[in-house]
């Protein structure tokens, strides 16, 4: 009967040591939670300083603070440095992104503060490169030069920032990786598309691009998303038809599908029957495919005499810059060639058949981009300039 007792006594002991401990560790995660959410509160509610061209937050709180002030110190000093910042809190880390341009050279930095553990820490803390490196370096190889991509790649993300906001986390590359880039180099990985302030631009041209679909046009496509860019495919009606997902990705992903007629023929030299059938066959397999009309031709060689004119009752969208990149085959050719010679309101002339074509694309774009261009479809440039276009008439631009 004791020893029942005594094992009552203990087992009644045990469940209050229990309840003792539950109800302990219940009231500390909710001070702990209490205290975690009033913090949160308080680094939302940072002062912006502002000391001439030098901008940085003040938090009230002297770890945070202090490391900001290690920072923008180096650069008050300093004569023609701009120091801008974005930062974002979450529950768990507040991540402070720096934009440093000293004389024309871009530099960054970036502070990450774990909020629970009142640490400072790595970016691969806050964005794990290890098991997510493949994804940026698929996106920066989508979107950027091979040049740019060996660099990176090479680099293992050792000069790679992050900056977090609402719209996804943005990889930023150091500039002195690269050399003597116009642009910055940096991806965004969020659930939509990368976008770019059209206040931004104040210059338009339409890339085009002639006889796909081939094996390269999807990457084409995706260099010209991932730059928030579009351009206008004049595709070749014998390869729509057996390349019909190339056309529907094309059609999906906002770029104009416009026609080549069918088999690239001289449409001077032909019968108006065959005129008729070189164009009007290549819009029934593109509404075949898509279920909607073909709104553009460029006729082959941009050759079109009144024959031609009086058969085809579309636009006739020819050129104002041959990039001549079925002749040289070389992306640096393209690459300059186009930087040179692009002006705004230019059509661009190019080929979606060539791996030199895609890497003059990828060099090129960006440049652009920080030029001041937006680079967009044929419809959409003549729209923008005020034009509407009319069947039977040929356009090499839009001024």
């Amino acid at each position: 009967m004791k020893y029942l007792k005594n094992y009552l006594l203990y087992i009644i002991s045990v469940i209050c040591l229990f309840i003792f401990l539950s109800v302990s560790i219940y009231m500390f995660k909710s001070r702990a939670n209490v205290l975690s959410q009033r913090f949160y509160n308080k680094l939302n509610k940072f002062e912006n300083i502002e000391d001439g061209n030098i901008k940085y937050p003040n938090f009230d709180v002297k770890e945070i603070d202090s490391e900001i002030e290690k920072i923008v110190n180096i650069y008050k000093k300093e004569k023609n440095v701009e120091v801008s910042y974005t930062t974002y809190v979450t529950e768990d880390i507040l991540n402070t992104f720096f934009i440093i341009k000293d004389n024309g050279v871009t530099s960054y930095k970036n502070l990450n503060f774990d909020i629970k553990t009142r640490e400072f820490v790595s970016n691969n803390q806050v964005f794990d490169f290890n098991s997510m490196g493949s994804l940026v370096l698929d996106k920066v190889k989508s979107k950027y030069s091979s040049n740019v991509y060996n660099i990176i790649s090479a680099d293992n993300f050792k000069n790679a920032y992050v900056s977090v906001s609402d719209n996804g986390v943005s990889i930023y590359f150091d500039p002195r990786l690269f050399n003597n880039l116009e642009y910055d180099v940096k991806v965004i990985l969020s659930n939509g598309e990368e976008k770019i302030s059209e206040e931004f631009y104040d210059k338009v041209i339409a890339f085009t691009f002639d006889d796909g679909p081939s094996k390269y046009t999807i990457d084409v496509m995706n260099t010209l998303i991932s730059n928030g860019s579009k351009a206008t495919f004049f595709e070749l009606g014998n390869r729509m038809k057996y390349n019909q997902e190339t056309v529907k990705s094309l059609y999906n992903g906002g770029m104009e599908v416009a026609s080549h007629t069918y088999a690239h023929k001289n449409l001077n030299k032909l019968s108006e029957a065959e005129i008729d059938e070189e164009v009007n066959s290549t819009n029934i397999i593109f509404n075949e495919i898509t279920g909607a009309n073909i709104g553009l031709v460029r006729p082959p060689y941009g050759n079109a005499n009144s024959k031609v004119k009086s058969r085809v009752l579309y636009p006739l969208i020819l050129w104002d810059v041959d990039t001549e990149d079925w002749l040289y085959r070389d992306a640096e050719h393209t690459y300059n060639h186009i930087l040179e010679n692009a002006k705004d309101g230019d059509i661009i002339l190019m080929h979606d058949i060539y791996p030199e074509t895609l890497e003059a694309v990828k060099m090129v774009v960006p440049v652009l981009i920080s030029r001041g261009y937006k680079i967009t479809t044929v419809s959409e440039l003549a729209s923008i300039k005020g034009y509407n276009l009319e069947i039977s008439t040929t356009y090499r631009y839009f001024k």
